[in-house]
């Protein structure tokens, strides 16, 4: 910008927006009607101007492009989806303001702390995938393999709707396959509610909000 101070931008990183990266409505909600306001703490000299003239197809591409560019890994965001949220935000005249955003979006699991963890290969270095630190990450000591597979146990039931894998300090680790199954008593499993491939570093798993209390992801590739 000119006459602006070094280092000053516009909005945030698409490489670290919890937006662009996050859980797919939040990017569909802000093309369609903007956003506005402080994010996470900062002022940026630009706000994000609703875009809803454009139809529901160019949204979305608009935004799978961002989504997955740029080292991202996140899922595709499709026009039904886009269509559908149009429809039920159809009466809204105001942007979004990031705080109101995220409070209308799926939430992170608060109770990290009292998972427990277990895997196919290494389990004693399961607690590396949630410490919270970039610096360190599980893995299992060898290339991946089919049958492979990551455990969580929640401390109770809860509603989830997705993961997010970050791998992101060791990026070509992400995973070549993956298929999600969930479990109340850890013995009855249901079948895949997701099934794919990575793409890169950061890889958002998504499907139809469900409760659980298990949750395995299993590596069906190589």
């Amino acid at each position: 910008m000119i006459g602006a101070a070094p280092g000053t931008m516009l909005a945030p990183s698409f490489l670290t927006s919890k937006t662009i990266r996050g859980w797919r409505d939040g990017g569909i909600l802000v093309l369609l009607h903007g956003l506005t306001g402080d994010i996470d703490g900062k002022k940026y000299e630009g706000q994000m101007v609703a875009m809803a003239t454009n139809d529901d197809a160019w949204i979305a591409n608009v935004l799978t492009y961002v989504r997955k560019a740029f080292g991202g890994g996140a899922s595709f965001v499709t026009p039904e989806q886009v269509k559908a949220l149009r429809l039920a935000t159809k009466d809204r005249t105001q942007p979004w303001t990031a705080t109101e955003l995220r409070s209308a979006l799926p939430q992170p699991l608060a109770n990290s702390k009292d998972w427990k963890l277990t895997a196919s290969d290494k389990p004693d270095g399961c607690e590396s995938a949630i410490d919270g630190q970039p610096d360190t990450r599980y893995t299992s000591g060898r290339g991946q393999k089919p049958g492979m597979w990551f455990q969580i146990e929640l401390p109770q039931e809860a509603e989830i709707v997705g993961l997010e894998l970050d791998a992101q300090k060791s990026p070509n680790d992400y995973p070549r396959g993956y298929e999600v199954a969930v479990s109340l008593d850890g013995a009855q499993w249901s079948k895949p509610l997701a099934k794919g491939a990575g793409s890169g570093p950061v890889t958002g798993i998504e499907f139809p909000a469900t409760r659980a209390k298990f949750i395995k992801i299993t590596q069906p590739a190589r």
